[in-house]
């Protein structure tokens, strides 16, 4: 099923004899929930798939340790400072802890890992080169020191998700950001931050700074497998936003399509509402794990349910999952 057309398709790679699959890491400023944990589950298990269809797959994830706010837009606070102020660390500490505790989950749920599990800080020079690429194409504009792309540029943008533009221009908080042209506008590089505290901070054209969330995925998926490539994967609160920036971006930069499928997992659901860490509530695998239910049973569990369907989560239906699985 792909996303982009709401169609199932019959799936043909680009390379007959490997697949290119490119799938949204975790932004490691806290522990993974099982919320996001279940669509590393659902991409592991189509990644077996291809192997069992006799493909194979050349599989990257990103890490994000730098420029994600704590909205998918450009407002909110930058989720790792936050995260080192709370902790008395700095953003480098965090960085480094998380994902230790995130690839600690991924081995104990038997996820095969990554070919390549990228940190986001150690390309920053690939990011530069993307945004220079979208300037010299006339997608971007500078203004009170931040590189933004220009969704008026790009005919497609928003087909994703079937965004209504107009719609949402009407609707927008404008005032958010003073500098944008179009409120949907995004942010390429960040020097004109809130943040006088920024720890990570590099050299540009446009001045020290750091990039926005969304070009990290396009300049680190673009650098290891090329500038099209077969399969791009997240949970469904990427497509309004942090997918359809990307899309914008990519394909703005090379003049052609960038992904054939797109798949997203559905949300798992906790007490009728999207699990969420900017709650401050959430279940870890270890949690999960002191409760008596090992990860196996976790996984267990998320196989009881398609994919792209939402998935309810209570101690009453992991029970019976435990009691299946053993």
């Amino acid at each position: 099923y792909n996303t982009y057309t709401r169609e199932k398709e019959v799936f043909v790679p680009i390379r007959p004899d490997l697949v290119t699959l490119y799938t949204c890491g975790l932004t490691v400023y806290n522990y993974a929930h099982i919320g996001n944990l279940r669509t590393y589950i659902f991409e592991d298990v189509l990644k077996r798939v291809l192997f069992y269809n006799g493909y194979k797959v050349k599989h990257v994830m990103n890490i994000t340790d730098i420029g994600h706010l704590t909205s998918d837009a450009d407002e909110g606070e930058d989720k790792m400072v936050l995260s080192a102020k709370k902790e008395k660390k700095t953003v480098w500490e965090i960085a480094e802890f998380y994902t230790k505790a995130f690839e600690s989950d991924l081995k104990k749920l038997n996820i095969i890992f990554p070919d390549y599990h990228i940190k986001a800080s150690e390309h920053i020079p690939q990011m530069i080169k993307l945004i220079q690429r979208l300037e010299e194409r006339g997608y971007t504009y500078f203004r009170n020191g931040n590189v933004y792309f220009d969704i008026s540029k790009f005919p497609n943008y928003g087909k994703l998700a079937r965004l209504d533009i107009d719609k949402l221009k009407a609707g927008a908080r404008v005032a958010v950001d003073k500098s944008k042209k179009n409120p949907l506008d995004f942010v390429l590089w960040f020097t004109k931050s809130k943040f006088e505290d920024q720890e990570m901070k590099w050299d540009s054209p446009w001045g020290k700074g750091y990039p926005g969330w969304h070009i990290e995925c396009s300049a680190i998926s673009m650098h290891y497998l090329g500038e099209q490539f077969d399969i791009h994967c997240g949970g469904i609160d990427h497509i309004p936003v942090h997918h359809t920036n990307e899309i914008a971006q990519s394909e703005g930069a090379t003049g052609k399509k960038w992904v054939n499928y797109w798949m997203h997992g559905e949300f798992l659901v906790f007490n009728q509402e999207k699990m969420s860490k900017s709650k401050g509530e959430f279940l870890t695998l270890d949690l999960l794990n002191k409760k008596g239910y090992s990860p196996m049973v976790y996984r267990y569990f998320c196989l009881g349910a398609h994919y792209r369907q939402q998935l309810s989560f209570s101690y009453d239906a992991l029970e019976t999952a435990k009691f299946s699985y053993n």
